[in-house]
This record gives C-alpha cells, sequence and structure tokens, in this order.
C-alpha cells in the first residue's frame, strides 16, 4: 500500500469516528440552545448569549494558543519517541492556562459590573459574567489538555470528552437548574460545573496516553519559549478571528434589545451546524499537516489538502441547501418569534459554506506549518474590516446587516488563507471535481424548493421540512452518482462497506 493510501485510509478512520462525535456534540449542543431558549425566552436567551460570548473571548487569553501549539509539538516529540520534551509540551498544556485563567478570570469577576450596567445596560448580567469568571482557569486547562490529546495520533479522547462529555453535561445540569428557578445564573453555573468535571477527565486521559505525566521520572524538558513563540500568535490570531465571529452579537447586544440578539443566536447557532464534516476532517488533518510538513513532504500535504477540503464541500452543501430551502421552518423550533431570522440565517449559511472549501483548512496549513504570523497579519486586517462593517450596517439594518457584515467577513478571510498558503508553499485545494458537486447541488436546490413551495406547502411545518430536507439529500446524492464518483470518493465508500460486510475485500 502506498504512503498516500495509507493517509487516506488514516484520514478516513479518523474523521468516522470524530464525525460521530461531532453528530453527538453538535445534536447535544443545538438542544442545549433550544432548550434554554424554550424555558427562558428570546430576551434571557439573548443576555445568556453574551454572557457566553464574554466568557469565550476571555478564555483565549490563558489558552495562550497552547492547544494548537501543543498539537504540534505533542505530535512531533512522539513520533520521535523524545520523552522527556513530550512531558515538558504536556505539563505546560495543562499549568499554564490554568494559571493565567485565575488572573484572566478575577478581572472579568471585578469588572463584570461595569460591562453589564454600563456596556450593555443589562444589569441581569452581572452573576452571569461573574459566575463565566470563576469557570475560566478550568476552561482554559481543559481546552488546552483535550486538544493535547489528538498529537497522539488519536481523535478518540476529545471525541469522547470535548465533544460528547462536556455538551452532555451542560444539557443536562441546565435543564435541571433551570427547572429549580435558578434563571440565567443557573445556565451559567451548569457550563461551569459541567468544565470543571471534563478537565478532571483530560487529566485522566492524558496520565493514560502517558503514565509518567505527574512522575519525577524522566525529567521533563520545558521549551517554553519555543512553545510560546509558536502559541501566542496563534492565540492572537483566533482572539482576532472569535472577534469577527461575535462582533455581530456583541454590537446587537449593543445597539438593538436582547430579543434581537436571542433571535440572531438562534440564526447563527443553526449556520454552524454546516460546519460538523469540516471540524470532523481538520481534526485529523491538523497533526498530519505537521508530520508532512516536518518531513518535507509538500506534494503528499498537497493531495491530502485536495480531498480533504473536496470531502469537506461536498459534505457541507446539501446542508445549505436545506437552509436556504427551509430556513424559516427550521428557526421556529426554537419558537415562532425566531422565524424572522430566516435571511439572516441563509447569508451566514453562505458564509460557513465558504469555510467548508479550501479556506478552513489553508488557516490550519499556516499554523502547522509555522507560519503563525504571516496568519496573524490576515486576522487583524479582517478583524478590523469585520467591526467597521458591523458598526456601518447594524444600525441601518439591525439582523440583516450584521450578517450580511459576518459573511462577507468570512469569505474575505478564507480567500486570504488560500491565496497566503498558495503563495508560502505553493499548495491549493481545488481540482476539477468541484464542479460535479456544484451541478449536483443546483439541481437538488431546484428540487428541493419544488417539493417545499408545492408539493408539500399543505403540510404541517415539521412535516414540510422533513419532507424537503429528503428531497434535497436523495436528489443530490443521486445527482453525484450519476455525474460520476472521483477515485478517491469510491475508495472511501468501498472501505465503508468494506467495514459493515457489504462489499468483498
Amino acid at each position: 500500500m502506498t504512503q498516500l493510501n495509507a493517509t487516506f485510509n488514516k484520514l478516513i478512520k479518523g474523521a468516522g469516528l470524530s464525525f460521530l462525535g461531532q453528530v453527538i456534540s453538535t445534536g447535544l449542543k443545538y438542544l442545549t440552545q433550544v432548550i434554554l431558549a424554550w424555558l427562558m425566552g428570546a430576551e434571557f436567551f439573548g443576555l445568556y448569549t453574551l454572557g457566553i460570548i464574554i466568557y469565550q473571548l476571555a478564555e483565549l487569553f490563558p489558552r495562550m494558543g497552547l492547544e494548537t501549539g501543543a498539537i504540534r509539538y505533542v505530535s512531533i516529540h512522539h513520533s520521535n519517541h523524545d520523552q522527556r520534551r513530550l512531558k515538558g509540551v504536556l505539563l505546560q498544556t495543562l499549568g499554564l492556562p490554568f494559571i493565567s485563567g485565575l488572573i484572566v478570570g478575577a478581572v472579568l469577576f471585578f469588572i463584570s459590573k461595569p460591562v453589564a450596567q454600563v456596556l450593555f445596560q443589562q444589569p441581569e448580567l452581572i452573576s452571569v459574567l461573574q459566575t463565566f469568571a470563576l469557570a475560566l482557569p478550568f476552561g482554559a486547562s481543559m481546552m488546552a489538555g483535550i486538544f493535547a490529546t489528538t498529537g497522539f495520533q488519536t481523535a478518540t479522547y476529545k471525541v469522547l470528552i470535548w465533544e460528547i462529555l462536556l455538551p452532555f453535561l451542560n444539557l443536562l445540569l441546565a435543564v435541571i437548574f433551570l427547572y429549580l428557578g435558578w434563571g440565567l445564573w443557573g445556565a451559567a453555573s451548569a457550563w461551569g460545573l459541567a468544565l470543571m468535571i471534563a478537565l478532571m477527565a483530560t487529566v485522566i486521559v492524558l496520565q493514560k496516553l502517558y503514565p509518567d505525566l505527574f512522575k519525577r521520572q524522566p525529567q521533563p524538558i520545558f521549551e517554553s519559549k519555543q512553545l510560546l513563540a509558536l502559541s501566542i500568535p496563534l492565540s492572537l490570531g483566533s482572539f482576532l478571528w472569535l472577534i469577527m465571529l461575535w462582533t455581530d452579537i456583541l454590537m446587537l447586544g449593543y445597539f438593538r434589545p436582547p430579543t434581537d440578539v436571542g433571535i440572531y443566536r438562534a440564526a447563527s447557532q443553526t449556520a454552524l451546524l454546516m460546519t460538523l464534516f469540516t471540524r470532523s476532517l481538520v481534526t485529523i488533518f491538523t497533526p498530519m499537516i505537521a508530520n508532512f510538513y516536518n518531513n518535507d513532504q509538500l506534494d503528499e500535504l498537497n493531495k491530502l489538502f485536495r480531498v480533504a477540503a473536496r470531502w469537506s464541500f461536498s459534505l457541507t452543501l446539501p446542508l445549505f441547501l436545506i437552509v436556504v430551502v427551509t430556513g424559516e421552518d427550521l428557526l421556529k423550533v426554537f419558537g415562532q418569534e425566531f422565524g424572522i431570522g430566516w435571511i439572516p440565517l441563509i447569508i451566514l449559511a453562505a458564509g460557513q459554506l465558504a469555510r467548508a472549501g479550501p479556506g478552513g483548512f489553508s488557516m490550519h496549513i499556516l499554523a502547522m506549518s509555522g507560519h503563525q504570523y504571516l496568519k496573524l497579519m490576515g486576522d487583524i486586517v479582517l478583524a478590523a474590516t469585520n467591526i467597521g462593517l458591523n458598526l456601518l450596517m447594524i444600525p441601518r439594518w439591525g439582523l440583516t446587516g450584521a450578517a450580511i457584515a459576518t459573511g462577507i467577513s468570512i469569505l474575505g478571510v478564507n480567500l486570504l488563507r488560500i491565496i497566503q498558503v498558495y503563495c508560502v508553499l505553493k499548495v491549493h485545494g481545488f481540482q476539477w471535481g468541484y464542479l460535479k458537486v456544484v451541478v449536483a447541488g443546483s439541481m437538488a436546490c431546484l428540487a428541493g424548493f419544488g417539493m417545499n413551495s408545492y408539493g408539500v406547502s399543505h403540510l404541517p411545518v415539521f412535516l414540510k421540512a422533513t419532507c424537503s430536507i429528503c428531497v434535497v439529500f436523495i436528489t443530490y446524492t443521486m445527482s453525484l452518482i450519476t455525474l460520476g464518483l472521483e477515485r478517491n470518493d469510491r475508495q472511501m465508500i468501498d472501505q465503508t462497506l468494506q467495514k459493515l460486510g457489504f462489499s468483498k475485500r
């Protein structure tokens, strides 16, 4: 078996496990959002949204990008059997974010009152922000630690803890605390307690992967300068990326009432469902980049890049078509008042589709190949652009203006990433196979609109959406098969059928 085939096999196997975790995780997270919206209403759901976004932005500082730096150096030191350096990276990955989280959490705790009362004019946010501040060290350490496990060339533990355990605990505890009447504070407390339990599980897993982690021998080698030189620029880039993603909601919270924030959050969370396949592939793709680049195997990297990006786009396109065809019905799952967010939903979904191709993988190639400062430069320019667009559009067009600003920014950053990767590494993720995907998608879109507008327009909302979704999937799949699958696609399907017992070896 050639090295490329072995790589594809590893990608398929790892992506399959990661996809299963992503399906469960996405379902749990989305269900949590729906239940919170049901139990709290659009206004208080909007306040909770502001709190969790401020938490996510604050958490980036104590993490310092170590969740990405750890993947690269754990992968390299594990492959080279360098136990002392591996131990040093793991200890720093757990310890540095926790210590920094205590400091950043204390700052957030003490500024929560002016942020809530002066910036957003919402006193109810105070207790929510203070609760999230207490959770910061646990969340930062857990996040960095669980991503470090993928450097051991396995996605199992990240799937079990980050994708399943954490969102399940958050959902369970949130429902319990809300039914106890604890309100916004209860929803925030559920997240904090879930993070503490997930951190304990992460430490147990790392000790299993590296049994000598907390023993005296071997003595760890701490290459802090090298680790942080890679990680901190990536952390700043991640902060700017989240600023770009969450600027719309934060500015909506400033310019518009909490109800608008809640409706927009429902739309943005629904659009984020489209990242399911991309995130699954990225989990396996990222540590493989580090190995290929470290071994100067750029041809293998380019081939893997093309296959992973096309799979991601091909699997994401039907989800986008479903949003276009049934967007209003999907949002009504949160409640009738959320249906007015269907136009922002479609715009945001278009932005997520842009991430599903080569652009979504390009940022990881830059990070894993040591071009973190190049990535950071692009992040700065595009974050500033996004802030400017939101300032211009939200006061004029509200929800729709926020969606347009964010959609343009996401498209821009992905185009820039593709150009950067090609300039420095001479690799790109495009191939002619995309034309077949676009043609199949166009046919599925027409069929879905026909079914939704004429075939099932008289049915209840749930049945109407279900029928339209089925038509989109069936038409898309049959169109792709008719147009002809690529060789690597057939290989993936054959291997899947073999594992299920439907095909002979």
